[in-house]
Parts: structure tokens; C-alpha cells; sequence
């Protein structure tokens, strides 16, 4: 009896889980697309999950906005609809090795806090280091987003270049 009580509070925590969201009006979705890079070829990008492992994926670009992922704003986190129950966030990566840019994810989960839209595009909380966004040639064989920590001075590779996020209505 007691094993039947743990599993219905179990299944009934799952049910109230916080990971479940429900979207009923998709009028405020949009994509995030790249401009103002110096190289000509990071621009009029979209943002889509390269996937890199189970509930993993890094924020690579594509030209294509048939492969691009859907976003939303929810709260102050950048969310993706994945057709699935529960979020997957946009998560920039914490610096962890005194780098000068680091990895952006789109990840199961909330994703991380902190992100608004103003004039110039998608930005993400200065307090968190947050100093722009940086599009690279990278190893999944497309351009790969990453963000600009503002503590360093970056000395970028020939393959970078520093970008906007633009919100793109899908509507």
C-alpha cells in the first residue's frame, strides 16, 4: 500500500511539474535572426538546436528559415517550442575559463534568466557579464552563436564576427 501511495504522489509531482508548458497564443513568436556582422556571410542567419547529446544542443545558424526554431519569451527566458512537454531555454554558458566568449545552448529546461528586447535586438542581462552577441565558423560545420563576455578584451578569430540578434515575428 505504501508503494502505491508513493507512486500516485510521484506521477501526481510529474503532472504539477514545472517543466510543462502550455502555450495557447503563438502570435508572439519569432525567430532570431543575425545582421550587422562585418562578414557579410553572418548575416540573415536564424538560430536553431544543433543537437550535441540527451536534452543538449548548441545555438548554431542556419540561412534556411524552414530549419529555424521557433522562440518565445517567457518571463525574462528565451524559450523554444519543440513540439514536446516541457521548455527547452536558451541558455548562455557561464564562464568558467577566463574565455572572452563563450557557448550559447538551447537546453531541456528553463534556460537562463535575464533576457529583453530593445531596439538593437536580443539582449541578455549586462550583470551577467553579457557584452553581445558572437557568430564563429565553427566545429558543427555552420556558423555557431556564442556571447561576448564584457570582463575581457576579445581578440576574435578571422572567423567571427560580432552580431545582432533580431526577433522575427513568425506570425
Amino acid at each position: 500500500m505504501k508503494l502505491l501511495s508513493s507512486l500516485s504522489l510521484l506521477l501526481g509531482a510529474a503532472v504539477a511539474s514545472p517543466f510543462h508548458v502550455a502555450r495557447d497564443n503563438a502570435t508572439d513568436t519569432f525567430y532570431l535572426k543575425t545582421s550587422g556582422a562585418e562578414n557579410p556571410d553572418h548575416n540573415d542567419l536564424y538560430v536553431y538546436g544543433y543537437h550535441t547529446g540527451a536534452g543538449l544542443n548548441d545555438a548554431v545558424l542556419t540561412p534556411d528559415p524552414e530549419t529555424a526554431s521557433t522562440a518565445f519569451l517567457n518571463g525574462t527566458s528565451v524559450q523554444f517550442a519543440y513540439n514536446n512537454p516541457f521548455p527547452w531555454g536558451l541558455l548562455p554558458v557561464g564562464v568558467t575559463n577566463y574565455a572572452a566568449w563563450q557557448f550559447v545552448q538551447i537546453n531541456a529546461g528553463d534556460g537562463a534568466e535575464g533576457f529583453f528586447v530593445d531596439s538593437t535586438g536580443l539582449q541578455w542581462s549586462e550583470q551577467n557579464g553579457f557584452g553581445g552577441w558572437l557568430v564563429c565558423d565553427w566545429y558543427h560545420n555552420a556558423p555557431q552563436l556564442f556571447y561576448i563576455y564584457r570582463y575581457y578584451t576579445a581578440k576574435y578569430p578571422v572567423s567571427c564576427s560580432e552580431v545582432k540578434l533580431q526577433t522575427v515575428s513568425t506570425a
